[in-house]
């Protein structure tokens, strides 16, 4: 997969799935991995209840051959007859157009972009920005972060990056004490006294689909929208950098929504490059 990004693993296992081969002309059999995945809890505050995942494992399927894995993902999904909490996806390189045009064709749109940036400390400090970035432990900042973040889920609703459940509420500040519980990094952004923004990541670690190494991913990050566009969220990312570095991390990654016009160009600017592309059609038997 390198040649479409050299950060792109050489390859990405296959795993266990149910396999979908379709013969293409002038190409030969093309095959992919079939997964269905179900979300509940906290993962389906941000996904449909059941999820159909085509990975093609076939290195350059070429548009013919990524139009015939979906044919055959929409007859077999439409057998099962899948109700309206729905939903067909595929994480495919960022970078290949031709795989793009037969998504596009098929009903699919980008849903989430897995971007990264490798470790090196911020071009600049951002030390003019009007805010004391400080991490945090411990679990007295709970109240703050759950509200943080529940303004980050409803920006999120209204640009489709997150899904409408009952009792999210509970279920976003269980996954703050969690976080806070087990000491996972995250950053308070504090201003005239008040909390406007935080970062919540993951410890570096080995990511799947991203390169040899460990990477720190930025779970979410938020600011309160009084104070966008005033370097919090600068000053929120440089820390994150930081922690990178010194952790030797060789990189940090992110998810973002491309239809969100306020992160994708933030993180853009952070030096992030998207690296995988997941699309998605809703509900599943919306496929074409």
């Amino acid at each position: 997969m390198r040649w479409w990004d050299p950060l792109l693993p050489g390859t990405v296992p296959a795993g266990a799935g149910e396999r979908v081969t379709v013969d293409v002309p002038e190409r030969g059999p093309v095959s992919a991995v079939l997964y269905r995945a179900r979300h509940d809890g906290w993962a389906a505050l941000w996904q449909p209840s059941v999820v159909w995942e085509l990975a093609p494992v076939s290195p350059d399927p070429g548009a013919d051959g990524m139009a015939a894995l979906l044919a055959a993902l929409r007859e077999r999904v439409r057998r099962e007859r899948p109700g309206p909490d729905s939903a067909c996806g595929v994480t495919w390189p960022s970078r290949d157009l031709a795989a793009a045009t037969a998504l596009v064709t098929h009903g699919f749109a980008p849903y989430a972009v897995l971007a990264v940036r490798e470790a090196r400390r911020a071009d600049d400090a951002h030390d003019d920005a009007p805010v004391r970035v400080r991490p945090v432990s411990g679990v007295a900042a709970a109240p703050e972060l759950t509200a943080l973040w529940l303004a980050e889920r409803e920006y999120a609703l209204s640009v489709g990056a997150a899904i409408a459940r009952e009792g999210a509420g509970d279920l976003l500040a269980r996954e703050v004490r969690r976080v806070l519980a087990e000491g996972e990094p995250v950053w308070l952004a504090e201003a005239d006294g008040l909390a406007v923004g935080m970062a919540v990541c993951r410890p570096p670690a080995p990511r799947p689909r991203l390169p040899d190494g460990a990477w720190l991913h930025v779970e979410t990050m938020s600011v309160t929208p009084g104070h966008r566009g005033r370097g919090v969220g600068r000053a929120l990312a440089a820390a994150v950098h930081t922690a990178a570095v010194d952790g030797r991390a060789r990189g940090t990654s992110v998810f973002y929504s491309p239809h969100n016009a306020l992160s994708s160009v933030f993180w853009h600017r952070q030096g992030y490059r998207p690296l995988w592309t997941f699309w998605e059609v809703r509900p599943a038997t919306a496929a074409r």
